[in-house]
């Protein structure tokens, strides 16, 4: 490898316009996203957040003392964005309903533990907050836990710039994919991802940075163990990240005796003691999350037929890849609420434009872009293969709990590999140009979210069409399905329109087993009127199966807040059977069978056409 020092020198003062890019943006949307974002509106934040919580109180073994000893503040369930059923946008008085409210101030939760069983120093800026403001100050309950929230933005700023820092060429890169939607919203929540993603690219920029270096001295080695021994303080997903140094450092750079061997015997000792150690004591302590796992089973599974497995993960990359890149890219918490499309093409574009930044002087050799590609494959594919083994049942054919966001510490490896192509140097991209088109996808993502969890039908202004509400948390409609519809059995379903404009109302159905030559009955009435807004009378041959079937009608511009009455009857012949919810979710309007109340919902929804389609 050809000594690159001098063309990576950096003025030690200066920042560079991709360090100043990554900290202003993260600072701006970071900060938004902290706040736009609902309580606990994070994947798995309620989790994180009884971790911390816990930690808080010093006791960093998962599950120690969580329960009668250590009760966890009733509060942050109770004013969860996750506890209702129906998913709808934050009412505009929650901070004054809730701000003032202290820790203790609903009590605490006796039965209580956590899946959360990551390494301490992953969320262990937030349970210092906690212990601060939450346990020392009593400072009010939504004030800690967006303290919480911006010391974990803090901690990934500091990260991430640092990477950005140390590495010697693709500074544009990293910095937008250090930025990217994705890694904001994890940035933004109480989440182990948070930390996980900045030493993930820590790790690459700090490895780089001492491989380009033709002469290793125990400094350097020195630097090399310390960004092993953090990196496994990251998720399990990362590590094999290790393999960086070993694909592209040659054991000749190494002027230390025996230099190249006592990197590895560190890593493996590290790797045993932070990654096989800690997960094998940590898993111990995962109570209730692993249902229908068995990892040693799983393992057995994988050894007894390897090729088997092999074809089971490729077929799951084929079909779920797709799926993996939109939400590597964009996506907002649980998935609730469509990202604007635009976040995709401006981040992409402003991505790939940065491939095309380096000066021909800087481009790498050809073993470090093989070193880059290798770790990249050997990541990805961990990525998915550690799922299979500790969260899908024996012999799956389906890979569970993959998502696209578990990538953004890997896909660096892919990009930087892509930007060390000494021909994509000869053409000419602006240097504003990556900075445009990134923070233009900022924006119209963080419009996005705000438009999403803080305005009623929010998302239809970047989507188009209907409105539909309600919006399920626990979208099941074919578990459960009420007895057919008949001459003995008639259907009212109560519902409290949410939005003006309302033109459609559906419900899901099954008509396979009706009598298909029966005619069914629908009709919406208007209850403080008794005007009946739309009716039809359907033969079951022309019903759908396992579908919504929709009624439609002139657009009410004063529908929100009034309450409906949804019928459904039949007079001759078995008619369908209708999707219920496994217990009442709607509490705006009751369902009654005949006359007879019951302690469940139609699965339906209402269509509200926006004022623009006036």
């Amino acid at each position: 490898m050809k000594d690159k020092t001098k063309s990576f020198l950096y003025e030690p003062g200066r920042l560079y316009g991709p360090e100043i890019y990554l900290i202003i943006v993260l600072l701006v949307f970071g900060t938004l996203a902290c706040f736009l974002l609902p309580v606990n509106g994070g994947y798995d934040e309620e989790e994180h957040l009884i971790r911390v919580w816990e930690m808080s109180d010093y006791t960093f073994l998962p599950n120690e003392k969580l329960g009668n000893k250590l009760p966890f503040p009733r509060i942050f369930r109770e004013i969860s964005y996750r506890r209702d059923f129906i998913v709808r946008a934050v009412p505009a008085n929650f901070w004054e309903k809730y701000g003032d409210l202290s820790l203790d101030s609903m009590d605490y939760i006796y039965d209580v533990n956590t899946r959360s069983v990551y390494s301490p120093p992953l969320l262990l800026p937030q349970a210092l907050v906690m212990r601060f403001l939450g346990r020392n100050l009593q400072t009010p309950a939504l004030t800690v836990f967006y303290a919480c929230r911006l010391a974990g933005l803090l901690s990934y700023i500091l990260l991430s710039f640092l990477a950005v820092r140390l590495i010697p060429y693709g500074k544009w890169t990293l910095a937008i994919l250090a930025a990217s939607p994705v890694a904001i919203l994890q940035a933004a929540t109480v989440t182990p991802d948070t930390i996980s993603n900045g030493i993930a690219f820590l790790f690459i920029g700090g490895s780089l940075s001492v491989a380009t270096r033709m002469d290793l001295h125990w400094k350097e080695l020195t630097a090399l163990m310390v960004l092993v021994l953090v990196l496994f303080w990251g998720k399990i997903n990362i590590v094999p990240l290790a393999l960086l140094p070993f694909l592209f450092i040659l054991p000749s750079q190494f002027k230390v005796k025996h230099g190249y061997m006592i990197l590895l015997a560190a890593t493996v000792g590290l790797f045993t003691i932070e990654v096989a150690g800690w997960n094998l004591f940590a898993y111990s302590r995962y109570h209730d999350a692993l249902s229908g796992a068995d990892p040693a089973g799983q393992i057995k599974f994988i050894l007894a037929g390897p090729l088997q497995f092999i074809g089971i993960l490729f077929e799951n990359i084929r079909q779920s890849y797709a799926d993996y890149l939109r939400a590597w890219m964009a996506i907002y918490g649980l998935d609730y609420w469509p990202v604007p499309i635009w976040t995709y093409y401006l981040y992409g574009a402003g991505l790939l434009t940065t491939l095309s930044m380096q000066k021909i002087e800087s481009t790498t050799d050809r073993r470090l872009r093989i070193g880059l590609f290798v770790t990249f494959l050997a990541t990805y594919l961990w990525t998915i293969v550690s799922l299979y083994i500790s969260y899908t049942p024996v012999g799956s054919e389906v890979v569970r709990g993959v998502q696209g966001r578990y990538f953004a510490g890997v896909m660096p490896l892919l990009f930087l590999a892509l930007a060390c192509l000494p021909s994509l140097s000869r053409i000419r991209i602006p240097a504003q140009l990556p900075l445009t088109l990134g923070a233009g996808s900022l924006l119209v993502y963080i419009t996005g979210m705000y438009l999403s969890y803080h305005v009623i039908c929010g998302s239809q202004y970047y989507t188009g069409g209907l409105c539909y509400q309600p919006n399920y948390k626990n979208w099941a409609p074919n578990e459960l399905y009420s007895a057919p519809i008949s001459k003995d059995l008639s259907l009212h379903q109560g519902v409290v329109a949410e939005c003006d404009g309302m033109a459609e109302f559906r419900v899901w159905m099954d008509v396979s087993a009706s009598d298909l030559k029966g005619i069914t009955n629908f009709s919406l009435v208007d209850a403080k009127t008794n005007r009946e807004v739309a009716s039809s009378s359907v033969s079951n041959a022309d019903l759908p199966e396992k579908s919504w079937y929709t009624l439609t009608f002139p657009p009410n511009w004063d529908s929100s807040g009034r309450l409906y009455v949804f019928n459904i009857n039949t007079a001759n012949g078995q008619g369908p059977r209708i999707a219920y919810s496994l217990q009442q979710e709607y509490i705006e309007g009751d369902l009654y069978e005949n006359s007879d109340t019951i302690n469940r919902d139609m699965i339906f929804q209402m269509g509200c056409a926006s004022d623009r389609m006036k």
